[in-house]
């Protein structure tokens, strides 16, 4: 599967986020997802991971999405939040709902596929660093299966990036990461600008001879996604997202713990 970056709100008694809150959460990220590029996949944060009710006795599926979207566009003219309109939607019997999103025990969380796009996951970065201000009671766990964040996990809160360690075997590294604030990789975007889209599927496989196959799928992170960030994740020169954070905080852990 292409390289993802993983977001999430732990339901951990101390994090909260009101209806107002995550209203402005999502109309920033709408605009995220409008005002750019994503050549794998966009935004993607969530309080519920919503479904159609498919054990409602109604045979056609598409009628029932049509009467969801209807009841949606409904309740949003009467005023109802994001939030309001899901409630409702499950008391009708329409949706079912997974709370959290699409990881257990969460507030809100999410995914964003990336691939090789560094300059799409500095976005997803900038965009979640924006949150831990719209959502100060939030603290914002972020991981990324390539190398833009240099720890490949932070914490977002309050507009400051925390790192945590339970490995003393990488402790420097990480203090040097903080005492340099340095978590973040520089990404030109530049680079990014022809950047191929992401794609599933191949068209016409089954016409191309064996060595066309071979190239098609020699990287398979997938379909010519390969790990093909920058050596140590950094260009020379671009879009520094350190200089945005307003405080880098190490937490040494206790591994047993």
């Amino acid at each position: 599967m292409a390289r993802k970056l993983y977001y999430k709100i732990i339901a951990d008694g101390k994090n909260e986020i009101t209806n107002g809150e995550w209203e402005s959460i999502l109309r920033l990220q709408h605009w995220y997802n409008s005002e750019f590029i994503w050549t794998a996949g966009r935004l993607g944060f969530k309080m519920y991971a919503v479904f159609p009710n498919t054990d409602l006795t109604m045979k056609n599926v598409d009628a029932l999405e049509q009467i969801i979207r209807r009841r949606r566009r409904e309740l949003k003219e009467d005023g109802l939040s994001e939030n309001e309109t899901i409630l409702q939607l499950e008391a009708e019997g329409l949706i079912i709902t997974q709370k959290g999103g699409y990881s257990d025990l969460c507030i809100a969380s999410g995914f964003t596929r990336v691939a090789g796009n560094e300059f799409n996951a500095y976005l997803v970065c900038e965009f979640l660093l924006k949150v831990s201000l719209i959502a100060p009671r939030s603290v914002i766990s972020v991981y990324d299966e390539g190398e833009f964040i240099k720890s490949k996990n932070v914490m977002l809160h309050k507009g400051n990036a925390i790192l945590q360690i339970s490995d003393t075997s990488k402790l420097v590294y990480f203090q040097e990461m903080v005492k340099h604030h340095h978590v973040f990789s520089i990404v030109d975007p530049a680079k990014y600008d022809n950047f191929p889209k992401f794609k599933s599927s191949i068209s016409d496989f089954n016409e191309l001879d064996f060595n066309e196959r071979l190239a098609v799928l020699k990287d398979w992170n997938w379909l010519g996604f390969g790990d093909n960030f920058d050596i140590h994740g950094d260009d020379v020169q671009g879009s520094d997202l350190n200089k945005k954070v307003l405080g880098f905080h190490l937490e040494i852990i206790n591994s047993t713990s």
